[in-house]
């Protein structure tokens, strides 16, 4: 493995341990087309696998980080990914750190969030609907949550005097 990627695995460790077991961790050789390191290998490669990374022209992009960009995993999972471009001293191109995040649980929740959150009873007339709409209690409460989302604040973190405002 070039010195110049090796100085990337303790990185990639690093990034894969924080996110685990939601992201997996690659480093790419682009001389070779090859694996060279793979960290919580939830795409099922390994190490020595050809990195189909041939097909982006990675010099066309200005920054040395690409993405994020979604992809689904072999088994059907949304993947979240990023590359970041690994460059030797003289500025050519020679490798990847690629950051693959299984976000198909996450997606889960949250439609399990939004089919709880969402009105279920359609029969309920926006008339009706009204009825609960901003009410006294209501326009507090909104108050309250703007002020606390203005000042950084929770409401169980408010001071005494900060109630009192």
């Amino acid at each position: 493995m070039k010195p110049e990627l090796k100085t990337f695995i303790n990185v990639a460790k690093a990034i894969s341990k924080l996110l685990h077991p939601f992201a997996e961790v690659v480093i790419h050789d682009l001389s070779k087309n090859k694996i060279v390191a793979i960290f919580n290998p939830i795409s099922k490669r390994e190490i020595g696998d050809i990195s189909y990374l041939d097909h982006i022209d990675l010099d066309a992009y200005d920054d040395f980080v690409i993405g994020p960009y979604y992809k689904i995993n072999y088994d059907g999972r949304k993947m979240k990914c990023i590359i970041t471009v690994i460059k030797d001293s003289i500025d050519n191109l020679i490798g990847t750190l690629c950051i693959n995040l299984d976000v198909s649980v996450f997606d889960r929740y949250q439609n399990l969030i939004n089919a709880f959150l969402n009105n279920n009873d359609m029969q309920i007339s926006q008339q009706q609907q009204s009825l609960f709409r901003d009410t006294f209690y209501e326009k507090i409460n909104s108050f309250v949550q703007k002020y606390c989302l203005d000042n950084n604040l929770t409401l169980d973190n408010l001071t005494r005097d900060q109630k009192k405002i």
